[in-house]
């Protein structure tokens, strides 16, 4: 029974690598913090702590909904991300440009790595993003401020 408790919460622990976007170095750092090297060299206790780690990172390990799917044409960005104001400007600067959700998503994976704006939790990632996008609405005289985007 252990085991498979252990198993399941190595598993859990690689999802949450996955869904939070982590590199390799990101994920080593967070190892590093509790100690380890590997996942596979902590205890029950020390699995149970990283997840909450992770957690704390923005990861659910019970999604209240499907995972968005990259092709949506809508996206909802949970009142509870940290980054919940950059998040929504980025996405009315994007329909103001006139980008497709679809096309807004494979810029951030091309530029960030990350497959999902839900999953883009670096502030200065996010204002790197924000920064060109208002330039780009600036250029073609679209005015970027929150109130003319439809920015909550």
């Amino acid at each position: 029974m252990a085991f498979n408790t252990r198993r399941s919460l190595l598993a859990k622990v690689h999802i949450a690598k996955k869904d939070l976007g982590l590199d390799d170095a990101a994920y080593r750092a967070i190892l590093a913090r509790h100690g380890v090297e590997s996942s596979s060299k902590l205890d029950l206790k020390g699995l149970e702590k990283l997840l909450t780690h992770m957690e704390k990172l923005g990861w659910e390990s019970t999604p209240k909904q499907a995972k968005p799917r990259i092709n949506a044409e809508h996206i909802t960005i949970p009142d509870r991300d940290p980054h919940v104001r950059q998040k929504r400007y980025a996405l009315a600067l994007a329909k103001a440009l006139g980008w497709s959700l679809v096309g807004l998503q494979k810029r951030i994976k091309q530029q960030f790595g990350i497959e999902n704006i839900l999953w883009l939790n670096d502030q200065a990632s996010l204002q790197t993003l924000i920064k060109d996008m208002t330039n780009r609405c600036r250029k073609k005289g679209i005015d970027p401020s929150p109130d003319k985007t439809g920015a909550a």
